[in-house]
């Protein structure tokens, strides 16, 4: 017969109270054990040096110059334009109100427009007879797609990529003297004016022609800085001994040379193997190459003279560096008169900015 617990003797019961104590503290002393042995185990492994190992580790090394580039590169695209979305209203049926009149635009907002330069223009066409028809028309060569407004004495654009030519040949400083100074201000003027989304270069030409940058880079406050002390540099005439293609400007940057003369055909020639959007053409109008079988030259007006480059062969060469651009560039060209123009040399300037979408402007060296 099974005895209850109430029925215990008291002996007894004491015996097992005890024992549970005993089962109860003695998991209590391993739980305590058990944690002050893990809390050793892992202040050990935190203060124990880690076993050496040995890896090959790939270092990469990005010269100065490239990673200077690159970061210029990745500035001018960070401050490409965005797109733009613009939402529409629309109505499914007529409507009791109307919408508020559109506001007057303010007419000294709106480019300045000389019609007799589209007359003229037109007038110097008709007798070209080239037979060479419209040329390019009315491509836009990209420059309204973002870029920076532009002014090139009085001529503005808007340009992605745009390449400053100017004509460093003698006669455009010893006409006039002092006069150049005029085309050097309005050179920085626009390059100073340059948004980081825009690429740019300089080119100036002679005897041959020196482009400031291999390729066109992106118009940082660093590139901009540079190419302004670069064109302060530009200094010529029959007095500077030295200030000529041979001499100074070919260690000035990147040259090309096809035999001497007034070169405005290689400048151009070089100006569109940098894929411009834009260019402006600054000249006094004369253009030549040297004559003679050892480079002889002509005197003509106490000036140096060489054989004259025809109006079809420049108008050639620069459709042959158009067709090599996805979209044709615009060419701007002023006519810097040192003295009286003569009527070929404004013809063919007129033909070549007629001809490549672009404006022609004369300009006196003597209003400078």
């Amino acid at each position: 017969m099974t005895t209850s617990l109430e029925e215990t003797p008291p002996a007894q019961k004491s015996r097992l109270r005890r024992i549970i104590i005993m089962v109860i503290l003695a998991s209590i002393a391993i739980h305590i054990v058990a944690g002050i042995v893990a809390g050793v185990v892992i202040v050990a492994r935190y203060f124990a040096e880690p076993p050496a190992e040995f890896k090959a580790v790939k270092d990469i090394r990005i010269p100065a110059q490239d990673r200077e580039h690159r970061m210029n590169m990745a500035a001018y695209e960070g401050g490409a334009a965005k797109p733009a979305f613009t939402d529409k209203m629309a109505s499914t049926r007529p409507t009791d109100f109307a919408l508020p009149d559109i506001p007057q635009m303010p007419m000294d907002a709106v480019t300045e427009f000389d019609p007799n330069g589209v007359v003229a223009d037109q007038i110097a066409g008709i007798g070209s007879g080239s037979g060479m028809g419209s040329g390019f028309g009315s491509g836009t060569g990209g420059g309204g797609k973002g870029g920076s407004a532009v002014n090139f004495f009085g001529i503005s654009d808007t340009a992605t990529r745009v390449v400053i030519v100017v004509d460093v040949s003698d006669t455009m400083f010893d006409r006039q003297p002092g006069k150049f100074d005029a085309v050097r201000q309005e050179a920085m003027k626009l390059v100073k004016g340059l948004g980081i989304n825009t690429l740019f270069d300089l080119i100036i030409y002679e005897g041959g022609s020196v482009a400031m940058f291999p390729e066109v880079q992106p118009a940082t406050e660093a590139n901009k800085q540079k190419a302004v002390e670069w064109i302060q540099k530009v200094d010529g005439g029959g007095d500077k001994r030295g200030a000529s293609y041979r001499g100074t400007y070919s260690k000035m940057g990147t040259g090309l040379y096809e035999g001497g003369g007034t070169r405005t055909d290689t400048a151009l020639k070089q100006a569109l193997l940098l894929r411009p959007s834009t260019i402006f053409l600054i000249t006094d109008g004369e253009m030549s190459r040297l004559g003679g079988a050892a480079g002889a030259q002509d005197e003509k007006d106490g000036e140096r003279q060489g054989s004259g480059i025809s109006e079809e062969e420049l108008l050639d060469i620069v459709e042959e560096g158009q067709k090599k651009l996805e979209e044709p560039a615009r060419i701007h060209v002023v006519h810097f008169l040192t003295k009286a123009a003569r009527s070929e040399e404004e013809k063919v300037l007129r033909t070549i900015a007629r001809r490549n979408d672009g404006r022609f402007k004369q300009v006196k060296a003597e209003d400078y």
